[in-house]
């Protein structure tokens, strides 16, 4: 069981740095800079979180509007904001600097 769960985990962190990767050689083939190796992990390590906190954050959002949106004194859009929103934003925000160019 742990193993399946090591392997959720692994899989995506490797198909997202090698398609980073493969994103970084098309660069350099068209004469742009490539990106550190870090600053590929760190962008790896934000999209996953932010696919899964927004992922998340969308399901239960849409799971509370499909059952009509009532509240019943635990979920509701407040509260899947703010479980959902700052490790979004977080993510967005890391990828953004590892993503952006410049000399730091």
């Amino acid at each position: 069981m742990s193993i399946v769960l090591i392997l959720l985990i692994v899989v995506p962190v490797l198909l997202l740095w090698f398609f980073l990767d493969w994103r970084e050689k098309k660069r350099v083939a068209a004469g742009l800079p490539r990106h550190s190796v870090i600053r590929l992990l760190f962008a790896t390590v934000a999209i996953l979180t932010t696919l899964f906190a927004g992922g998340c954050g969308a399901l239960f959002l849409g799971s509370w509007i499909m059952d009509g949106m009532r509240s019943n004194n635990y979920v509701g859009w407040e509260i899947i904001l703010v479980l959902s929103g700052p490790p979004l934003l977080v993510g967005i925000f890391i990828w953004w600097l590892s993503m952006r160019r410049g000399n730091v």
